[in-house]
């Protein structure tokens, strides 16, 4: 039998443990908000990488269009197996277009379009499970 003090202590581990856990963005960096968003240029292409049990879960860019056309988000994931989503969002936060990536998909890219008006958008990739982990590249473009 278990003394209550015992069973106490035990408890109190197990809480510590799940406590100690790292948060789906408590290490994403500066991006991981809106308003933090990484400026990126049209036709640039960049990379990074997310990892929600690494606490990487959401990254945030944000691009300029300076006319009116079809705005092209394309997402290319290092590893095709993972459940990523990627939004696009106006200058007011308002989603314009989104897509989920499955694990099944034959695909690696994930690609938006929208049409657009000039201002700003912001381009939101994230991990879409908590075992999601892929670095991607990606490539805003205005036609």
């Amino acid at each position: 039998m278990i003394s209550h003090s015992a069973m106490r202590w035990a408890v109190g581990f197990a809480f510590a443990l799940c406590a100690c856990g790292v948060k789906p963005d408590e290490k994403s960096g500066d991006d991981q908000e809106r308003h933090k968003a990484k400026p990126i240029k049209l036709g640039e292409a960049v990379s990074d990488s997310i990892s929600y049990k690494d606490g990487d879960r959401t990254d945030w860019k944000v691009v300029e269009t300076p006319d009116a056309g079809f705005l092209t988000v394309l997402v290319s994931l290092d590893d095709p197996k993972q459940e990523v989503l990627v939004a696009l969002f106006d200058r007011y936060g308002k989603p314009v277009a989104r897509q989920l990536h499955r694990k099944d998909d034959e695909s690696p890219a994930i690609q938006l379009i929208t049409q657009a008006v000039p201002g700003r958008y912001f381009v939101m990739v994230q991990a879409a499970q908590e075992s999601t982990k892929t670095g991607y590249g990606l490539k805003v473009s205005l036609q």
